[in-house]
């Protein structure tokens, strides 16, 4: 602005000057021609005065639009800050992931690291602010999903470990099973895949005699017609929902399955083949669904204990047992 204002005074005191020795010099016949280049000048003048505002209001503007960018600026590290402050927070809370499940510990390194080479890059534009948004909101949900994998394999452990305390007060037979339970826990564990297997609960087995058309309860073997095992599959959010296939195989007093009229066999999570009894097919939604398994006795049942066991996907999901006399 001082220098428009020297600019102005500056083109005032030519006008002066000019108009002064225009009137010692000029004569009488020169004075239209004077006046028309006064006018000349004047509009110079307000030429000039008018781009001078005009560079005024520009360098103004500039001026201002250097605050806006640092104001920017400062926003964004400000930004770039907190982002930061939340990356390394998640660092911690994957490290803090209590398991001893080999895969989700690798896995949660392997954020970890994620973590240690995002921070490595520079964010200071916008663009790059955006990307540690992004990125942080995905290792949200991935922390997310591994909690909730890690709480349903500790709630299946303590489950199992239960289940194992209260096989052990039972039988000579069942401490076997018992065992064999334990160590098939103790091996499924140690994947995130155990947490999606389905489990069976409240397995009661009963023999039914027909009497008149109708279906009566007996515990006498003669009398048996056929065997009715009735269970529950609880809910697992978890597991995907779809047909799953719940086989039976009901062992006899003598240790030998009871065999149905095809001998068939199903596949186990270990790669061996299990002769089963019998099946069903359900339509699983992840939720509490009760199912009841038939088998025809056919003159193959004897007196005595019987075990029950169920699998489903290759894995022993529920055991139990009853009584025939």
């Amino acid at each position: 602005m001082k220098r428009k204002f020297f600019l102005i005074q500056l083109i005032h005191k030519n006008i002066k000057k000019m108009e002064n020795n225009q009137k010692v010099t000029m004569p009488p016949m020169d004075q239209g021609k004077s006046k028309a280049n006064k006018g000349v000048v004047i509009l110079l003048v307000i030429i000039v005065l008018v781009l001078g505002a005009a560079v005024g209001v520009m360098l103004s503007k500039l001026n201002d639009q250097k605050k806006e960018a640092a104001e920017v600026q400062d926003i964004l590290e400000t930004q770039k800050k907190i982002l930061e402050d939340d990356l390394i927070d998640l660092q911690d809370q994957f490290g803090e992931l209590q398991t001893n499940n080999d895969s989700l510990i690798n896995l949660a390194s392997e954020q970890q690291d994620k973590i240690t080479k995002l921070l490595a890059v520079q964010a200071d534009n916008a663009y790059k602010i955006r990307m540690y948004q992004k990125e942080l909101e995905t290792l949200r949900g991935v922390l997310k999903s591994y909690i909730i994998q890690v709480d349903s394999l500790n709630t299946l452990n303590l489950a199992l470990t239960a289940e194992n305390v209260e096989l052990a007060r039972n039988l000579a037979s069942e401490r076997t099973q018992s065992a064999r339970l334990t160590e098939v826990s103790e091996r499924l564990s140690s994947t995130v895949q155990r947490a999606q297997v389905l489990s069976v609960a409240n397995i009661q087995t009963v023999g039914l005699t027909n009497n008149n058309r109708r279906e009566v309860i007996t515990d006498r073997v003669r009398n048996v017609d056929k065997l009715k095992t009735c269970f529950t599959v609880r809910e697992n959010q978890v597991a995907a929902a779809g047909e799953r296939t719940i086989y039976l195989v009901i062992i006899k007093p003598d240790k030998k399955v009871l065999l149905n009229n095809a001998n068939s066999t199903f596949p186990t999570s270990e790669g061996g083949e299990i002769v089963y009894t019998d099946r069903r097919t359900i339509e699983y939604e992840n939720k509490d669904i009760e199912v009841c398994i038939y088998t025809d006795n056919n003159n193959r049942l004897t007196t005595g204990r019987y075990e029950v066991n169920t699998y489903c996907d290759g894995y022993l999901v529920g055991t139990s047992t009853f009584d025939l006399r």
